[in-house]
């Protein structure tokens, strides 16, 4: 039976018990947690007034606003509640290539869901997973307790990358699932067209999730260092093409590098938290990295 330990070193662990997962917005919870939520309700946070309805409970009175003004309003207070992580996985094809960096791209994302896993877990937040390559393969709600973990773990062992990438088709009905809001940590090489992706995140973003989008890449995809001439073989379609890798490789660095910023740009327009990581990294050093930086900016 897998457990964390299969994805994560003891190190890792000790590493992570010190982080924390949060979200930039509201959160919408099933129960009682660290973070703040979207709904007023009367818990020990005081965040506001509003005036007094007929019906409303007069334990809920400010008196004291009352005694200056002579005008009835209504104290609402902040909700605690815990934080839905949603982690999404690319389990496309291209994400088992691996050439300069220590581990696949799947299995870098892999154990950076784990890693999040793990955190929202101990935080006593829900977690759930999606894996998808050209549709949902794995779907598991955002829940807690022992028995999800089992069946997040082993989900998570289970998949091995293959077949094609269809980001839209596959995640698009996927955001109407997720009724409440939370944290979607979404994790792919971004080997598909751009138009598809984003129709998937402005569909979670109008749910008011925090969206994550972490981009995997090998070091090779990014400076192609190979020599002479080589093959090149598209691992989703098995589409060949042969070339001299020291002539085009100024004009592929462009293209990645301009595809990349394309991928900024827009993220920022909906709003969505764009990071990209190489696999010559460890993926607790980028998780750390990466809720360190969101920390500083209050999630």
């Amino acid at each position: 039976m897998p457990g964390f330990s299969d994805f994560l070193s003891p190190e890792t662990m000790r590493r992570l018990d010190h982080l924390a997962l949060g979200s930039r917005w509201t959160a919408e919870g099933g129960r009682a947690g660290q973070h703040s939520s979207a709904v007023k309700g009367a818990s020990v946070e005081f965040r506001d007034h509003r005036d007094y309805v007929q019906g409303d409970s007069l334990r809920h009175l400010d008196w004291k606003v009352f005694g200056r003004s002579e005008r009835y309003f209504i104290k609402q207070f902040q909700e605690e509640t815990s934080l839905r992580v949603h982690l999404v996985l690319d389990a496309s094809a291209s994400m088992a290539f691996r050439h300069s960096g220590k581990l696949t791209k799947f299995e870098f994302a892999r154990e950076l869901a784990a890693g999040a896993a793990y955190l929202a877990s101990h935080q006593q937040d829900s977690f759930g997973l999606v894996v998808y390559d050209d549709q949902v393969r794995t779907w598991l709600p955002a829940k807690g307790g022992t028995r999800h973990t089992r069946h997040f773990l082993e989900a998570l062992a289970a998949h091995q990358p293959a077949g094609r990438t269809d980001t839209g088709k596959a995640l698009e009905a996927l955001a109407e699932g997720m009724a409440r809001r939370g944290l979607v940590l979404m994790l792919s090489d971004l080997l598909d067209a751009p138009d598809a992706v984003f129709r998937a995140l402005a569909h979670f973003r109008r749910r008011g999730h925090d969206v994550v989008l972490v981009q995997v890449l090998d070091p090779a995809e990014l400076d192609l260092p190979f020599d002479g001439v080589s093959d090149f073989i598209d691992m989703e379609t098995g589409e060949r093409l042969e070339a001299d890798a020291a002539l085009v490789r100024a004009a592929y660095r462009e293209a990645i590098g301009t595809a990349i910023q394309g991928f900024r740009h827009r993220c920022g327009g909906l709003r969505v938290d764009f990071r990209i990581t190489t696999t010559d990294r460890t993926p607790s050093d980028f998780l750390n990295e990466l809720l360190a930086s969101r920390k500083r900016l209050g999630a």
